[in-house]
């Protein structure tokens, strides 16, 4: 886990930044509403689990959410170990995925195990309402998709998965 020790303080404090003003919201402006030009602050408990589960029910079961969450936790530190294997120098673009991709994950499986669901607060009128880690992991998103798009002839699905399946190299998963 020597690789990630550079992300642990970046992670950490926009865990703490989403938590803690999910604490602060919870226990103080639960019923205050007010509008800044299209954004609003309107909290709301979201108990759908994520926003596909607005839609698909199976993904507003409280352990089907927890389980592909930690799945993405899993892929986003197997990704990287794998792109680290992969090139000499890791990009200031592939650091802020590992930075948001890790909180906004982490984030969302404090939210499903301590809230039951995500605190939203931040209303795009008309729209939906969201939190910081909503945000954390749209960074994320686009800089991903981004990336794979210029790059994805550098790195494919299939060579991840033959990296991680070649049982005499010492370098498996586990």
């Amino acid at each position: 886990m020597k690789d990630f020790k550079p992300y642990l303080v970046p992670v950490t404090i926009l865990i703490i930044i989403d938590q803690a003003v999910k604490l602060l919201i919870y226990n103080m402006f639960m019923d205050i509403r007010f509008t800044f030009g299209f954004l609003k602050f309107h909290p709301v408990q979201n108990t759908n689990l994520s926003f596909a589960g607005n839609f698909i029910d199976i993904l507003s079961n409280m352990w089907v959410m927890v389980i592909i969450n930690i799945i993405v936790i899993g892929l986003l530190i197997t990704g990287y170990k794998f792109y680290k294997y992969k090139v000499n120098h890791v990009s200031n673009s592939v650091k802020l995925i590992v930075i948001f991709g890790l909180a906004g994950s982490i984030c969302s499986l404090i939210d499903k195990l301590f809230w039951g669901g995500s605190l939203d607060f931040i209303q795009i009128t008309g729209f939906f309402t969201f939190d910081f880690k909503d945000c954390y992991l749209t960074i994320f998103e686009i800089i991903f998709i981004i990336l794979g798009l210029l790059y994805n002839r550098h790195i494919s699905i299939s060579e991840y998965l033959n990296y991680w399946t070649k049982k005499n190299t010492g370098k498996g998963i586990l």
